[in-house]
């Protein structure tokens, strides 16, 4: 019986052996399968994103947390990455898709286009581009060229050194924003105004016209009103408009472009200031749709789309709870370390034109922080070019 039982035993064991033999080989052809069988990686497509410090992904915090050594690497949470990794994840003939990032925080729109021109630019301060690189701060991407437009415009022209296909790699998107800076600089400019003529005259050209009780906030937005609607509006308009044609025309693109919108942080600093970005929106959303038109008369195949994010960041009345809790969300301008830091530069800049003797008409109020997105905001970004995609 004890024999029986080793015999059954050893055969027992010998096809444990055997399996595990069969098992070893299997797992040895796996290692050392040809490499020629492992899946081929997914063709290399190029998405270029040209705009400011919201295709950057800049951050009052993160700038101010890492200066002066501001890698790229500490701004990756923008609406370009965010973008760029739902094309990715969901569209499965687009898993290459690689994104060329020009962004550069502080960019106006002539900076934007640049001093070539031949492409719209001209040879002036307006229109120097990226202030922030000629600082010595770096970009995501850039190929040293002297505008994004002209960077953008080498990319499509560029060809592949081993296939010598043209542009080099298949360009599957390009995605654009603009404006905010030209914004700012108004504000920055009637404010400067309004000052000046309190401090030379003791009242301003639009108290004397429109305010005669003498309140300043109401002779700024009076100014910045008047200025963006008349001058400002119809000039980001037509540099954008310019570097759009400048790509399909010049740089012989034909997909799809879109251009991303603006919404508005500054509801709660500037009253009315809701209205007048609905109407830049509104202005750019017809512009674009006329020069798709234009584009399509012309045997372009490229798409032009306006993407309008103002709805979800401003949401509900202007002032209200429910925009406020939005801003909140979507935005760092309730941030109370930027709102901390903010005030005390207004503090120590009005310190000193006292001691010069000018008059401080602008304390500060201790609300404003940082007017970019929140990294919520910069993913709802994202998920809007995305879904217009």
């Amino acid at each position: 019986m004890q024999a029986m039982n080793g015999s059954a035993g050893f055969r027992s064991r010998g096809r444990l052996i055997g399996c595990c033999m069969a098992l070893v080989l299997a797992l040895s052809a796996l290692v050392f399968s040809p490499v020629a069988s492992a899946a081929e990686p997914p063709p290399i497509e190029t998405y270029v994103a040209l705009g400011d410090s919201l295709a950057f992904g800049y951050s009052q915090v993160k700038f101010e947390e890492n200066f002066p050594n501001d890698a790229p690497a500490y701004f990756e949470e923008n609406y370009v990455n965010g973008f760029a990794k739902l094309v990715r994840a969901k569209v499965a003939e687009r898993k290459g898709l690689v994104a060329v990032n020009l962004g550069c925080p502080g960019e106006t729109t002539d900076g934007l286009v640049g001093e070539n021109p031949a492409l719209g630019g001209a040879k002036d301060a307006a229109h120097k581009p990226c202030g922030y690189r000629a600082q010595g701060l770096p970009l995501h991407d850039s190929l040293g060229l002297s505008s994004q437009l002209e960077e953008a415009m080498s990319i499509l022209k560029g060809t592949n050194g081993v296939t010598g296909a043209k542009p080099a790699h298949p360009i599957d998107a390009i995605t654009l924003n603009g404006g905010g800076n030209d914004e700012l600089a108004v504000i920055s400019s009637c404010k400067a105004k309004v000052k000046l003529e309190v401090e030379e005259k003791g009242f301003t050209e639009e108290n004397e016209k429109h305010e005669p009780s003498g309140n300043i906030p109401e002779a700024i937005n009076f100014c910045i009103a008047s200025t963006a609607v008349g001058t400002t509006f119809p000039h980001i308009i037509k540099n954008l408009e310019t570097t759009v044609k400048d790509l399909v025309f010049g740089g012989g693109y034909g997909g799809k472009i879109e251009i991303l919108g603006n919404y508005n942080p500054q509801t709660f600093e500037l009253a009315g200031s809701d209205g007048l970005q609905i109407i830049l929106n509104s202005k750019e959303q017809k512009a674009f749709e006329n020069l798709q038109t234009e584009l399509t008369g012309a045997g372009s195949t490229a798409t032009v789309k306006f993407v309008n994010p103002f709805s979800k960041f401003n949401s509900g009345e202007e002032n209200s709870a429910k925009e406020e809790k939005s801003l909140m969300k979507y935005t760092e301008m309730f941030n109370a370390h930027d709102i901390a830091v903010n005030k005390a530069k207004t503090e120590a800049n009005n310190k000193k034109e006292e001691e010069a003797g000018k008059t401080v008409i602008f304390p500060p109020d201790g609300k404003e922080g940082d007017i970019h997105p929140s990294a919520a905001g910069y993913k709802e970004l994202g998920k809007l070019l995305f879904e217009a995609f």
